[in-house]
Order: C-alpha cells, then structure tokens, then sequence
C-alpha cells in the first residue's frame, strides 16, 4: 500500500478541476447564506408584531414583508445562479478519454435490444 503523501518534502498539488469546484461552492454558499439570513431577518422584524388595527402595506398585492424578505431576494438569487453557471463556472477538461471507454459509449449496446 502507498502512502499517501510518499514525501514531506513535496507538498501533494490538487487537481484544477477540486480546485475550481471547490471555490465554486464556497461562492454559492455564502451567497446563500447572504440572502437566507436576509430573507429570516426581514420577515422577522417586518413581518411578526404587527398592529392588528392598522392594514398590511402590500406591493402587487402580496403583503409587502413577503414581497421584499421572501420574493426579492428569491428572484436575486435566481438571477445570479443563471449569471453564475452561464457565465462564471469554468468548463474544466477532466482528462482524456480511454479508446475502451470510447468503444462501450458509442450506443452499441441498444442495437442488441429487442424493441417491442
């Protein structure tokens, strides 16, 4: 069995794509920690104790405290995952193909199946 790190005197290099994927999740991570603390404390100061006897502010119709604590930060983040993996995540090469793993996805096995 190999030792992990075989030598302390070279450190052990990460692979591009763990690096990548790495700092990919860390963004999606705090910006989802960003908009859900957001989202907890607006609805929180906003939207419990109100006075009864005074209506609801609304926007659209949708009581205003849903609409800016549970909506908007809802349609944000929606806008900045397309942004995020249309334009940001980096498309890594995960190395080349073996010729006998090119050989067994060429859809050669359906061939052989009987339709009914």
């Amino acid at each position: 069995m190999s030792p992990i790190n075989p030598s302390p005197d070279k450190p052990r290099l990460l692979d591009p794509v763990l690096k990548h994927a790495r700092s990919e999740a860390v963004i999606i991570f705090i910006v989802f920690a960003i908009h859900m603390a957001w989202s907890i404390t607006w609805c929180y100061f906003h939207g419990y104790n109100l006075p009864s006897e005074q209506p609801v502010d609304t926007v659209f119709g949708i009581p205003s405290w849903i609409f800016w604590g549970v909506i908007v930060p809802w349609l944000v983040v929606d806008l900045f995952s397309v942004w995020f993996c249309l334009w940001y995540m980096a498309l890594d090469p995960l190395g080349e193909e073996s010729a006998e793993s090119e050989s067994s996805n060429d859809g050669s096995y359906l061939k052989n199946k009987d339709v009914d």
